[in-house]
């Protein structure tokens, strides 16, 4: 009888003492001891090896973050325990972490397919093939989780991001800017508004999602700048340069781009002597970009410095690749006529021409230099004759190159 006791009382303290290290493990966890637990964890593994077991080493691990660590920890246990969803998450999770999104989209299919109700699991999935940049299985989980929960501004916007990607603008609109009226303060939702807006060409949605901005980031630069960029690009250039003027004064950053566009923006506010201390500053950065080149050309002919303007052209052209000869010529063309270097002006404007022949107006120009300068009028009558063929009734002068026709060939009849 004594000897049953003794094996009973043994056969309890066999059962407990699994007990007791899981207890302590969970202690050191908690007491954040992660060295202590991984040593008591790898003692109980080498006597009793389970999935729990394995399960928390992974954990441990993960809080270390030794996340490449830790997944044979969480395949061991998947090994022991093949159905358990909890474990596939976080296995799932850690490839993803560490950039192996195909492997996670592997095991988060698995884990939902048995815990389908799970939304945080569905919304890790999603994450995970917005990552992959299969958009269109992450708006497919997206929209699963928005149909049993429609209030998670953070799962929203993913919606949102994903309906984007998949085409349906319109959704994403709507979910972008029910995210702005729960919390006004997301910064980078305006951003992504106002990208949905430009696909659209919404200008009035645009620059009102831009001031929302703006009030709630007053200082902040980045936002300051992309509306300065929205209106250069919508060729908007005195909106365009006072915010750029803003974006200077909260500290926005002189990058070479953001003063190109601010020296233009000056030329065509009428500003040219700024404009021209800003396009120097430009081409000192990048000599070889056309782009300043042009604009000082274009500033110096304002200013009526024709000679440097007829240098900065000439540069220009010579830094300019074939499909901005065209226009840089044609301006040429007019900068040597207003200095009266007629026939320069006619060669830069026939080879104008040449490079684009589409662009007809140049003939008329050629035709009315021709008339002032040279004895032959017939030069000038050619050119009007051809203009009006090859510009058809879009041409701007038509009227114009008629009634001149009409006295030029009544001067050369008298002359005859």
């Amino acid at each position: 009888m004594r000897k049953l006791i003794f094996i009973a009382i043994g056969l309890i303290f066999l059962v407990k003492e699994p007990v007791l290290a899981q207890q302590e493990i969970e202690m050191l966890i908690i007491n954040r001891d992660y060295t202590g637990a991984l040593n008591l964890i790898e003692n109980e593994i080498s006597t009793n090896p389970s999935a729990e077991l394995y399960y928390k080493k992974g954990v441990v691990l993960n809080s270390l973050q030794n996340f490449g660590e830790a997944i044979p920890a969480f395949k061991n246990a998947i090994q022991t325990d093949s159905v358990n969803p909890i474990i596939m998450a976080e296995l799932a999770e850690n490839y993803s972490i560490l950039g192996n999104y195909h492997d996670a989209a592997f095991w988060f299919e698995k884990a939902t397919a048995i815990q389908p109700e799970n939304l945080s699991l569905l919304a890790k999935n999603g994450r995970n093939y917005i990552s992959l940049k299969d958009f269109k299985k992450a708006y497919n989980c997206f929209s699963a989780v928005y149909a049993k929960d429609s209030t998670n501004i953070y799962w929203n916007k993913q919606l949102a991001f994903s309906a984007f990607r998949v085409g349906k603008r319109k959704q994403a609109v709507e979910l972008y800017s029910k995210v702005l009226e729960v919390n006004p303060r997301d910064y980078s939702t305006y951003l992504n508004l106002v990208k949905l807006f430009e696909k659209g060409k919404e200008d009035s949605l645009i620059i009102q999602t831009f001031q929302k901005g703006i009030e709630q980031f007053p200082d902040d630069s980045e936002l300051q700048g992309e509306f300065a960029k929205y209106y250069f690009e919508s060729r908007k250039y005195e909106p365009a340069r006072l915010n750029y003027e803003i974006y200077f004064s909260i500290k926005g950053d002189s990058i070479y781009q953001v003063m190109l566009n601010y020296g233009i923006s000056l030329y065509f506010t009428c500003a040219e002597e700024q404009a021209v201390t800003i396009l120097e500053n430009c081409v000192i950065q990048q000599p070889n970009d056309p782009y300043p080149l042009f604009y000082l050309g274009l500033c110096h002919k304002k200013l009526k410095n024709f000679e440097l303007s007829e240098g900065y052209m000439k540069t220009a052209i010579e830094a300019a690749t074939p499909s901005y000869l065209p226009d840089l010529y044609h301006y040429l063309g007019q900068i040597l006529g207003l200095q009266r270097k007629f026939p320069e002006s006619i060669a830069a404007l026939q080879k104008a021409n040449e490079l684009d022949p589409e662009n007809t107006e140049v003939l008329f120009e050629i035709a009315t230099t021709y008339e002032e300068y040279h004895s032959n009028k017939t030069l000038a009558l050619n050119y009007y004759n051809l203009y009006l063929k090859e510009a058809g009734e879009e041409g701007k002068n038509i009227d114009y190159a008629l009634t001149r026709m009409k006295k030029l060939k009544e001067d050369l009849f008298f002359d005859e």
